[in-house]
């Protein structure tokens, strides 16, 4: 389980220069981070109440950080940053069945060319874990991207790479709406909805979770997300 030190209240106004949103905050307009780097647009709409983070620390350029929205009564973390601490401590409090029992686990591990967001040990040996925030849906699905990522199936090819040696490879979508069912979003990236279908026939894990937010407590936790349709 997670939990944010503090959260503010407020209402959303515009997002612009794809990190920067205008907030009002007690009457006042503020100017928060976005650290997401989709379009968020199943979730970006003025008026809507939003949550933001405070920062203390005196060297910030932004005192505020974007987390979430709420949209139809549930809230959407939006902080694909803090997705990652999010995981990490759900994997070490057994909340992600898949991974339960971890012996260790590394943040930011180099391999080949580039980074996965976590390496693991288990007593079924080694594994390597990109997590991807899903704030994409429709009734039915939660899906990912929300934008063309080059950088997304660069992480599905290092997994690849990584179970020819050896590892257990997973990729995790933190799903933040509640819905059956979980897919690539192939109308907005092909590519990398073929990326995922082609990976999983050969061997990919996926784990879809789902965030359990506490607004109240500042706490999440993470549950078990909708089930996997391959497009294959």
């Amino acid at each position: 389980m997670y939990r944010y030190p503090k959260l503010l209240r407020g209402k959303f106004i515009k997002r612009y220069k794809r990190f920067f949103a205008d907030v009002l905050l007690d009457g006042e307009i503020v100017t928060a981070h976005n650290p997401n780097t989709g379009t968020m647009k199943c979730i970006v709409q003025e008026g809507r109440e939003v949550i933001l983070s405070v920062s203390d620390n005196p060297n910030r350029k932004l005192k505020y950080t974007l987390e979430g929205f709420l949209v139809d009564g549930k809230w959407v973390l939006t902080n694909t940053i803090l997705m990652n601490t999010v995981v990490k401590r759900g994997i070490l409090d057994n909340e992600v069945d898949e991974l339960k029992d971890c012996t260790a686990l590394k943040s930011e591990y180099k391999f080949g060319d580039g980074r996965i967001d976590f390496y693991g040990e288990r007593e079924g040996g080694r594994f390597l874990a990109e997590v991807k925030n899903a704030t994409l849906f429709d009734d039915e699905y939660c899906m990912f991207p929300d934008a063309v990522t080059e950088r997304g199936r660069k992480h599905i090819g290092l997994l690849l790479q990584a179970m020819e040696q050896g590892y257990k490879p997973y990729m995790i979508y933190v799903c933040q709406v509640d819905r059956p069912l979980f897919r690539a979003a192939h109308e907005i990236d092909p590519q990398y909805a073929k990326a995922l279908d082609d990976a999983v026939g050969r061997g990919l894990n996926v784990i879809t979770v789902m965030t359990d937010f506490d607004i109240d407590k500042g706490e999440v936790r993470l549950v078990k997300g909708g089930v996997f349709r391959a497009d294959r």
